[in-house]
């Protein structure tokens, strides 16, 4: 059970928080994320995690 919800949620998380990445980048008075250093290492794991579990989704449909 857990093989099938954990890309689900790792998707949910990783979609939360590229969505407030970028609100932090359009709005940098906020300062959600801290440094520019922590941002872009964090933005391409969130586009790793996206693709994994995109890609488990539709293998677990398959099977």
């Amino acid at each position: 059970m857990l093989k099938k919800i954990l890309p689900h949620i790792c998707l949910d998380m990783a979609v939360i928080f590229l969505v407030l990445w970028v609100i932090d980048r359009f709005n940098g008075a906020m300062n959600m994320l801290g440094r520019d250093t922590f941002k872009i290492p964090f933005a391409v794991f969130l586009v790793l995690v996206l693709i994994q579990s995109v890609v488990m989704i539709v293998k677990q449909r398959r099977e």
